[in-house]
């Protein structure tokens, strides 16, 4: 009766050794198929904008690629705050993704107090997607045509000007008041809910400036509707080599605006491994360079490491900047 038991078990052990032994393949294999349904990307900002754009490109590369449905959502809210929590708090398996900007993924954090998601902690990064300039634009009847004599305007008008942002806690609501903080001026800040509203009060003068995404702020200068100050990159955009940069006349004012790509903190390795590949080879053909510098941005990959080391700098510096500009948002 011994030798019977002591001889099952041992088939037992052998069994179950065996498959351990070959499962390990199969759960491999299983990593490797991602994806096999559809991925959503969400988008913390309207359609139209660079954001959205960029994240479609990447979907309809991604889903010929992959030969699966890779969409696109849009859910707008607290300058990306909504968008993040949502994906933070999503299953960690890939299927759901969200392009983060500079905002969601770095001045939040600072600016809203009672954020119910962690940067750093509730996302594993995927890579750097695009980053780009912002354009300080004007309304024609502001007596000004650089930004020396726009700062110089300001201090002798205190108030008098407004200017719009895309949505409290977004990067051309911070970099106007770091506009401010560097030049000691003052200006009413007017929040919208996207682009396209603040351009069109823009264009019509019921404010009178902002920062805004290289391509929308172009266009409307191109129609001769909004005067070009300068943009805020270290050199001068290839494109529009007449228009100077801020850093021309404030020594150091650099800022760009970036999207990139994030999942859920949890999403295996295997998978992010494969997103952050595609990604990049998205990013490094000719198409996607040009038709990323039509949008007035630049196609940036960025592998994880780096762009987690990336995300975390820019941390640090928004921070900064929203401590000294007092634009903390309460409650």
């Amino acid at each position: 009766m011994t030798s019977n038991r002591r001889s099952t078990r041992r088939r037992q052990f052998l069994a179950g050794s065996a498959l351990l032994v070959t499962g390990w393949p199969l759960f491999a294999m299983a990593q490797a198929a991602y994806p096999q349904r559809p991925i959503t990307i969400v988008v913390p900002l309207s359609a139209g904008g660079v954001t959205d754009v960029v994240a479609r490109y990447l979907a309809q590369h991604m889903s010929e690629d992959w030969k699966v449905p890779v969409v696109v959502e849009n859910k707008l809210g607290a300058g990306g705050s909504v968008a993040a929590e949502y994906v933070a708090k999503a299953p960690p398996d890939g299927y759901t993704l969200i392009m983060g900007t500079v905002s969601s993924h770095a001045i939040n954090p600072s600016l809203y107090p009672s954020l119910r998601y962690d940067n750093l902690k509730s996302f594993e990064p995927v890579s750097l997607v695009a980053s780009g300039p912002n354009m300080l634009v004007v309304h024609p009847s502001v007596p000004v045509k650089t930004v020396a004599e726009l700062v110089q305007y300001l201090k002798a008008n205190p108030d008098k000007l407004t200017y719009g942002s895309t949505g409290v806690g977004t990067s051309t609501h911070v970099l106007a008041e770091l506009f401010k903080m560097t030049t000691g001026t003052q200006m009413i800040h007017v929040p919208y809910k996207g682009s396209s509203q603040m351009m069109t009060d823009l264009t019509s003068g019921q404010i009178q400036l902002a920062f805004d995404n290289m391509p929308t702020a172009l266009a409307q200068v191109r129609a001769d509707k909004l005067r070009p100050l300068a943009i805020s990159s270290a050199t001068r955009w290839a494109d529009t080599p007449e228009i100077p940069t801020i850093a021309e006349t404030l020594p150091g004012f650099v800022a760009t605006s970036w999207q990139g790509l994030f999942a859920p903190a949890g999403t295996p390795p295997e998978i992010l491994d494969r997103l952050s590949a595609e990604v990049q080879r998205i990013l490094k053909t000719p198409e996607a360079v040009r038709r990323f510098n039509d949008l007035g941005t630049n196609a940036t990959s960025m592998p994880r490491d780096a762009f987690r080391r990336f995300v975390q700098d820019e941390t640090t510096r928004w921070a900064d900047v929203v401590k000294k500009s007092g634009a903390r948002v309460d409650g």
